[in-house]
Protein backbone atom coordinates (compact mmCIF):
# COMPACT_ATOMS: atom_id res chain seq x y z
CA UNK A 1 0.00 0.00 0.00
CA UNK A 2 1.22 3.77 -1.18
CA UNK A 3 0.42 7.23 0.40
CA UNK A 4 2.04 9.33 -0.94
CA UNK A 5 0.58 12.63 0.27
CA UNK A 6 -1.55 14.33 2.64
CA UNK A 7 -4.62 14.23 0.30
CA UNK A 8 -3.92 10.44 0.30
CA UNK A 9 -4.18 9.78 3.90
CA UNK A 10 -7.19 11.95 4.16
CA UNK A 11 -8.71 9.83 1.49
CA UNK A 12 -7.70 6.43 3.13
CA UNK A 13 -9.41 7.35 6.57
CA UNK A 14 -12.27 8.71 5.06
CA UNK A 15 -12.87 5.27 3.22
CA UNK A 16 -12.35 3.34 6.46
CA UNK A 17 -14.20 5.39 8.25
CA UNK A 18 -17.55 5.54 5.37
CA UNK A 19 -18.17 1.96 5.24
CA UNK A 20 -17.91 1.17 8.68
CA UNK A 21 -20.37 4.08 9.72
CA UNK A 22 -22.38 3.03 7.02
CA UNK A 23 -22.39 -0.81 8.77
CA UNK A 24 -22.52 0.86 11.73
CA UNK A 25 -25.78 2.41 11.19
CA UNK A 26 -27.49 -0.81 9.89
CA UNK A 27 -26.23 -2.14 13.06
CA UNK A 28 -28.32 0.04 15.23
CA UNK A 29 -31.26 0.19 13.23
CA UNK A 30 -31.51 -3.40 13.56
CA UNK A 31 -31.61 -3.32 17.65
CA UNK A 32 -33.73 -0.24 17.57
CA UNK A 33 -36.17 -2.60 15.65
CA UNK A 34 -35.57 -5.09 17.99
CA UNK A 35 -37.80 -3.20 20.62
CA UNK A 36 -41.12 -4.25 19.09
CA UNK A 37 -40.14 -7.92 19.23
CA UNK A 38 -39.72 -10.36 21.66
CA UNK A 39 -36.96 -10.20 24.31
CA UNK A 40 -34.44 -12.61 22.99
CA UNK A 41 -35.08 -11.28 19.96
CA UNK A 42 -34.43 -8.02 21.81
CA UNK A 43 -31.22 -9.93 23.14
CA UNK A 44 -30.03 -11.36 20.05
CA UNK A 45 -29.94 -7.99 18.18
CA UNK A 46 -27.60 -6.54 21.38
CA UNK A 47 -25.38 -9.57 21.44
CA UNK A 48 -24.81 -9.26 17.60
CA UNK A 49 -24.44 -5.24 17.80
CA UNK A 50 -22.00 -5.87 20.66
CA UNK A 51 -19.99 -8.41 18.47
CA UNK A 52 -19.92 -6.05 15.54
CA UNK A 53 -19.44 -2.98 16.96
CA UNK A 54 -16.33 -4.24 19.00
CA UNK A 55 -14.58 -5.59 15.50
CA UNK A 56 -15.40 -2.12 14.08
CA UNK A 57 -13.64 -0.49 16.96
CA UNK A 58 -10.54 -2.87 16.20
CA UNK A 59 -10.34 -2.49 12.80
CA UNK A 60 -10.87 1.10 12.23
CA UNK A 61 -7.77 1.97 15.04
CA UNK A 62 -5.72 -0.77 13.15
CA UNK A 63 -6.00 0.42 10.08
CA UNK A 64 -5.92 4.02 9.99
CA UNK A 65 -2.98 3.89 12.62
CA UNK A 66 -1.28 1.71 9.94
CA UNK A 67 -2.27 4.27 7.30
CA UNK A 68 -0.50 7.13 9.29
CA UNK A 69 2.79 5.03 9.58
CA UNK A 70 2.61 4.46 5.73
CA UNK A 71 2.10 8.06 5.36
CA UNK A 72 5.13 9.64 7.69
CA UNK A 73 7.23 6.57 6.28
CA UNK A 74 6.46 8.09 2.47
CA UNK A 75 7.53 11.24 3.73
CA UNK A 76 11.38 10.31 3.76
CA UNK A 77 12.31 12.48 6.45
CA UNK A 78 15.60 12.19 8.91
CA UNK A 79 15.32 10.38 11.79
CA UNK A 80 16.57 13.54 13.50
CA UNK A 81 13.12 15.36 12.54
CA UNK A 82 10.61 13.24 13.40
CA UNK A 83 9.29 12.32 17.33
CA UNK A 84 11.51 9.83 18.86
CA UNK A 85 8.64 7.03 18.68
CA UNK A 86 9.05 6.50 14.72
CA UNK A 87 12.74 5.96 15.85
CA UNK A 88 12.04 3.33 18.34
CA UNK A 89 10.22 1.60 15.79
CA UNK A 90 12.86 1.27 13.39
CA UNK A 91 15.24 -0.02 15.97
CA UNK A 92 12.86 -2.23 18.01
CA UNK A 93 14.85 -5.17 17.38
CA UNK A 94 18.12 -3.41 19.02
CA UNK A 95 16.12 -2.37 21.93
CA UNK A 96 14.80 -5.72 22.35
CA UNK A 97 18.21 -7.24 22.75
CA UNK A 98 19.08 -4.27 24.81
CA UNK A 99 16.37 -5.46 27.19
CA UNK A 100 17.37 -8.77 27.52
CA UNK A 101 20.74 -8.66 28.27
CA UNK A 102 22.91 -6.78 31.02
CA UNK A 103 26.00 -6.44 28.89
CA UNK A 104 27.54 -3.30 29.13
CA UNK A 105 28.87 -3.95 25.58
CA UNK A 106 25.44 -4.13 24.18
CA UNK A 107 24.66 -1.07 26.04
CA UNK A 108 27.05 0.79 24.40
CA UNK A 109 26.18 -0.20 20.84
CA UNK A 110 23.10 0.36 21.12
CA UNK A 111 23.98 4.23 22.31
CA UNK A 112 25.88 4.31 19.27
CA UNK A 113 23.77 2.64 16.93
CA UNK A 114 21.07 5.42 17.64
CA UNK A 115 23.07 8.30 17.81
CA UNK A 116 24.28 7.13 14.01
CA UNK A 117 20.59 6.91 13.03
CA UNK A 118 19.83 10.21 13.57
CA UNK A 119 20.81 12.08 10.33
CA UNK A 120 19.73 9.09 8.23
CA UNK A 121 16.50 9.62 6.17
CA UNK A 122 14.09 7.47 7.95
CA UNK A 123 12.89 4.16 7.01
CA UNK A 124 10.08 3.26 9.20
CA UNK A 125 8.11 -0.24 8.93
CA UNK A 126 4.76 -0.41 8.67
CA UNK A 127 3.79 -3.89 8.15
CA UNK A 128 2.62 -6.02 11.59
CA UNK A 129 3.75 -2.84 13.45
CA UNK A 130 0.32 -2.33 14.34
CA UNK A 131 -1.14 -5.16 16.88
CA UNK A 132 -4.40 -5.23 18.50
CA UNK A 133 -3.70 -8.77 19.30
CA UNK A 134 -7.86 -9.25 18.90
CA UNK A 135 -8.38 -7.51 22.23
CA UNK A 136 -8.17 -3.79 22.01
CA UNK A 137 -8.40 -2.59 25.47
CA UNK A 138 -7.09 0.66 26.80
CA UNK A 139 -3.93 -0.38 27.89
CA UNK A 140 -3.27 -1.48 24.21
CA UNK A 141 -4.78 1.30 23.04
CA UNK A 142 -2.67 3.55 24.92
CA UNK A 143 0.42 1.41 23.72
CA UNK A 144 -0.60 1.87 20.05
CA UNK A 145 -0.89 5.44 20.07
CA UNK A 146 2.28 5.89 22.21
CA UNK A 147 4.18 3.84 19.23
CA UNK A 148 2.80 6.05 16.73
CA UNK A 149 3.31 8.91 18.74
CA UNK A 150 -0.05 10.40 19.46
CA UNK A 151 -1.73 11.71 22.26
CA UNK A 152 -4.34 9.12 24.05
CA UNK A 153 -5.27 11.07 27.20
CA UNK A 154 -8.56 12.07 25.88
CA UNK A 155 -9.73 8.27 25.03
CA UNK A 156 -7.84 7.14 28.87
CA UNK A 157 -11.09 8.67 30.37
CA UNK A 158 -13.41 5.78 28.20
CA UNK A 159 -11.31 3.57 29.44
CA UNK A 160 -13.93 1.59 31.77
CA UNK A 161 -16.35 1.60 28.97
CA UNK A 162 -13.36 -0.05 26.43
CA UNK A 163 -12.73 -2.37 28.44
CA UNK A 164 -15.43 -3.55 30.70
CA UNK A 165 -18.95 -2.60 28.50
CA UNK A 166 -17.27 -2.98 25.05
CA UNK A 167 -14.35 -5.61 25.12
CA UNK A 168 -15.51 -7.30 28.31
CA UNK A 169 -19.31 -7.81 27.04
CA UNK A 170 -17.67 -8.77 23.66
CA UNK A 171 -15.48 -11.55 25.24
CA UNK A 172 -18.52 -12.81 27.46
CA UNK A 173 -21.19 -13.56 24.23
CA UNK A 174 -17.77 -15.11 22.19
CA UNK A 175 -18.09 -17.49 25.41
CA UNK A 176 -21.80 -17.87 24.91
CA UNK A 177 -23.34 -15.62 28.20
CA UNK A 178 -26.46 -14.22 28.32
CA UNK A 179 -27.56 -10.47 28.27
CA UNK A 180 -27.58 -11.26 31.96
CA UNK A 181 -24.51 -11.75 32.83
CA UNK A 182 -23.08 -8.75 30.53
CA UNK A 183 -21.68 -5.58 32.00
CA UNK A 184 -23.87 -2.56 32.06
CA UNK A 185 -25.87 -3.35 29.11
CA UNK A 186 -29.63 -4.61 30.29
CA UNK A 187 -31.38 -3.20 27.64
CA UNK A 188 -31.52 -1.21 24.12
CA UNK A 189 -31.27 2.13 25.37
CA UNK A 190 -28.08 0.56 27.55
CA UNK A 191 -26.32 -0.42 24.16
CA UNK A 192 -27.59 2.46 22.40
CA UNK A 193 -25.79 4.34 24.71
CA UNK A 194 -22.58 2.54 24.13
CA UNK A 195 -22.73 2.80 20.10
CA UNK A 196 -23.05 6.58 20.08
CA UNK A 197 -19.71 6.46 22.57
CA UNK A 198 -17.56 4.07 20.51
CA UNK A 199 -18.94 5.86 17.26
CA UNK A 200 -17.93 8.72 18.37
CA UNK A 201 -14.17 7.34 19.87
CA UNK A 202 -13.54 5.99 16.28
CA UNK A 203 -14.65 9.21 14.80
CA UNK A 204 -11.94 11.27 17.26
CA UNK A 205 -9.64 9.06 16.30
CA UNK A 206 -9.44 9.40 12.65
CA UNK A 207 -10.09 13.29 13.00
CA UNK A 208 -7.01 13.32 15.44
CA UNK A 209 -4.66 11.28 12.91
CA UNK A 210 -5.87 13.52 10.03
CA UNK A 211 -4.92 16.98 12.77
CA UNK A 212 -1.33 14.96 13.52
CA UNK A 213 -0.64 14.87 9.73
CA UNK A 214 -2.09 18.20 8.99
CA UNK A 215 -0.28 20.22 11.33
CA UNK A 216 3.00 17.75 10.99
CA UNK A 217 2.58 17.02 14.66
CA UNK A 218 4.89 13.68 13.68
CA UNK A 219 8.22 16.31 13.26
CA UNK A 220 10.42 16.51 16.73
Amino acid sequence: MKIENLEDLQDKIDKDLAWRKKELTSIKSDVQMSNTKERSEQSRAIRAGITLLYAHWEGAIKNISEYYLIYVSSLKLKYSELKNNFLAIAIKSSLDEFEETNKATVHNKLIEYIYSKKDEESRIPCKNIIKTKSNLNSKILDEIMALIGVDSSEYMLKNAIIDQRLLGNRNKIAHGERIEQLEGISNIDDYLELHNIIVSLINEFGEDIKKYAIEEKYKA
